[in-house]
């Protein structure tokens, strides 16, 4: 019975021991992270508008990098969270421009900044084969330029599979992807990208035995090429 009481007593203590070193450590984790904000993070940290996601977040722009990280949400001076698209980007007639971003084919107006320590804001979004910021167009007139046909198929709010679906129903264009399943459809032909020198690392999947590797994939059109094919007449129509 002695025995009993003495395992329970001590059961008891580390049970203890147990809650009080969980409760530290937890405290410990909280000021550890209210440091970090502070010492690291809070100084350079801002709301910034994801582009691809159309929605606001708490972001750092760290040194001159000019590339955004991610950062605590309460280190930004105002809940990034809870503002809409539209609030993100603080708006004063001093600092703010407009920028342009060639968004599933169409050119957007944003409104930028020309503060240098929030400059990386202005951008485009990320480039889905590379996951590089995409710069912005400072007028809209470059912005139109810059579109490809098959741009209209790159459309950031839907999923990668179902851009591809459509943009390889267009004989004029391709969809290249890359290991980690981000994709762009870009104009080709069954021989690869019309824009080698952009895309030279996307080759036809025929072609590539890598499957880690950036493919290009184009559609099934056997039909419309072999109709639209420069074949002579006497060829076509043999009599």
């Amino acid at each position: 019975m002695l025995e009993l009481f003495l395992i329970l007593i001590i059961f008891f203590i580390i049970t203890l021991i147990v809650l009080y070193l969980s409760k530290k450590h937890e405290s410990f984790s909280n000021n550890d992270d209210e440091d970090l904000c502070n010492n690291f993070f809070i100084r350079d940290s801002y709301c910034e508008l994801d582009i691809d996601k159309n929605s606001c977040k708490c972001k750092l722009q760290k040194d001159d990098l000019k590339y955004l990280f991610n950062s605590p949400e309460n280190c930004c001076q105002r809940n990034c969270l809870k503002l809409s698209p539209e609030e993100c980007i603080e708006k004063n007639n001093f600092t703010n421009i407009p920028y342009y971003c060639n968004i599933g084919g169409k050119c957007k107006e944003y409104r930028g900044t020309i503060v240098e320590s929030h400059i990386a804001t202005n951008n485009c979004g990320l480039d889905p084969l590379n996951n590089q910021l995409l710069l912005p167009y400072s007028n809209l007139e470059d912005c139109e330029r810059s579109i490809d046909p098959c741009d209209k198929y790159n459309i950031p709010s839907r999923s990668s599979h179902i851009n591809q679906a459509d943009c390889i129903k267009d004989v004029n264009c391709g969809y290249c992807t890359n290991s980690n399943d981000g994709g762009k459809c870009i104009s080709g032909t069954p021989e690869g990208p019309l824009d080698f020198h952009k895309y030279f690392f996307c080759n036809p999947e025929v072609k590539n035995s890598d499957s880690d590797s950036n493919k290009y994939i184009y559609g099934n059109h056997a039909a419309y090429l072999l109709q639209n094919a420069n074949i002579p007449n006497f060829l076509q129509n043999p009599s």
